[in-house]
């Protein structure tokens, strides 16, 4: 009698993932002393990858996912690694899933967002206080 071999429940698979992905990013990370001292992001997700299993990718708050990207890539990665080239393709599958964020970058010379500080010494201030106060309560009146 031919049994059919029992597949493995998706969460099950994903966790046997992840752990792969940790063992091999452990190998990795063993490499370079003090990896995990430096690269603060990657030693997280190694060890989320042991205890959250490949979906550890997908729980990666997004303003980290490149982050955690681009600590990966500076380390010496084979390319002969399956589990470490599927965790590559999980985080870019992250990042481009991550919403564009748009910044607005003033030039540091715009007279409209340059604040100008002048130390004074404290009469300087009571006057200008004072001034100011005199200003407020003639408008008042």
């Amino acid at each position: 009698m031919r049994t059919e071999p029992e597949s493995i429940p998706s969460g099950d698979a994903e966790l046997q993932r992840g752990r792969l992905m940790q063992r091999s990013l452990r190998v990795l990370l063993d490499q370079v002393r003090g990896a995990r001292k430096v690269l603060p992001h990657l030693a997280a997700l190694e060890a989320a990858l042991g205890t959250r299993g490949a979906e550890a990718v997908e729980r990666i708050p997004p303003q980290f996912v490149g982050k955690v990207f681009r600590q990966l890539r500076v380390l010496p990665l084979p390319e002969d690694d399956a589990a470490l080239q599927e965790l590559i393709a999980r985080l870019k599958e992250a990042l481009r899933r991550q919403p564009e964020v748009r910044t607005l970058q003033l030039s540091p010379f715009d007279p409209e967002a340059t604040v100008v500080i002048t130390e004074g010494s404290h009469s300087e201030f009571m006057r200008a206080l004072n001034e100011a106060h005199a200003a407020g309560a003639g408008a008042g009146a």
